[in-house]
This record gives structure tokens, sequence and C-alpha cells, in this order.
């Protein structure tokens, strides 16, 4: 039991570290952003459409939208913003935003920290284990990851994976105190090779 939780770690760091890293592959071909400030991205971007709706609001007169462009849409499509760290290093901070669905396969929000360009990702959520699913009215969604002092970047946005539509509104990016509980963890990897005999 003890092999199967440490393994059960492990996958679940690489899933997410693969997810965090994909992101940024996809910006090798970008498409026009859909709003000011905001870019498309994702493992299968071409699956999507991104805009912006003005019939859909939390605040002001529009949100933002992707959608499936088919029944067969597979990966994920994002937008996404990316930031400096100069006014976080050292703090915690919370991205909150208004997500709504439509027969949603999974939506989800992520924020990821990252470090020197190259360098693997300091801090990750993407509410994997928290993802709207089907449709639901305007939901605040939250995410609280700790910025450290080696951090250089902070990415973060909102994504569909599979078929369905998800429109996103009201943004806020905010530091928030240390009792504020956390969402998501550093991402560390295993020193050596896990349970290699597969037992």
């Amino acid at each position: 039991m003890k092999h199967a939780t440490r393994l059960w770690a492990s996958l679940w760091a690489s899933s997410l570290l693969l997810l965090a890293c994909s992101i940024p592959l996809a910006l090798a071909a970008p498409m026009p952003p859909p709003a000011p400030g905001w870019i498309t991205a994702g493992s299968a971007p071409a699956d999507y459409d991104f805009g912006t709706d003005t019939t859909q609001a939390v605040q002001g007169t529009s949100s933002a939208y992707i959608k499936a462009k088919a029944a067969t849409a597979g990966g994920f499509g994002t937008m996404m913003q990316t930031i400096s760290a100069d006014h976080y290093r050292g703090k915690r901070v919370q991205l909150s935003a208004m997500l709504k669905t439509q027969d949603a396969r999974r939506a989800q929000m992520w924020m990821r920290v990252d470090g020197a360009p190259g360098g693997k990702p300091l801090a990750f959520d993407n509410m994997d284990e928290r993802p709207l699913v089907g449709s639901a009215d305007w939901t605040r969604c939250e995410i609280v990851l700790d910025v450290p002092a080696e951090a250089q970047a902070i990415a973060f946005g909102f994504f569909l994976s599979g078929t369905g539509k998800v429109w996103a509104d009201s943004f806020a990016l905010d530091v928030v105190t240390a009792t504020q509980p956390a969402t998501g963890a550093a991402i560390t990897l295993p020193a050596e090779p896990v349970n290699p005999g597969f037992e």
C-alpha cells in the first residue's frame, strides 16, 4: 500500500507537470487574440472557438468564452496571460474568477508560478480535483498559491477540455495572508525512480 501511495503521488505530480508544460509549448503558433491582454493556447487550440460574448457578463458588458467546435473535440483549449512576478515574490496570492458552463466535459481555471526560463514550474493548480462539469450558472472559482522568492512569472487562465462551452468573467489576482489555505503546492518530482519492480 505504501508503494502504491508513493506511485500515485508521483503520477499525479507528473501529470500536473505535463499539463503545466504543455501550455507554453502550444504558443509556437498563436491564434489571433480574442481579447486585449489574452492569448489562446492549449494542447489542441484548433478544436476550439475563442471570443467574447456581450450577452453573458457578471460585471461590465461582456465575458470571454471557449467553445468546442465539434462533439469530437480533443485535448484542451485555454485563454491565458502571463505577468511578471515582481510584485508578488514571497507572497501568497489568490486567483479568482467567475465561470459558467454549458454541457462542458471539464472546465477549469488554472495558475502556474514559473522560475527561470526553461526550468520547471515552481507551483501549479488547475482545479483538476474540482472541475466544473456539465451545465452550471456563474460560479466563483479560486486558486491560492505561494510565489517563491525565485519566481519570475505568473501564468493563469481558464480552459475547456473536451466538448461543451465555458464563459469566464471578473478575473482578479490578490495578495492574501498566510492563513488563507493554499489550493496547490510546490511541484516536486521524485529524486529516484519509484517502484521499478511494479510491486
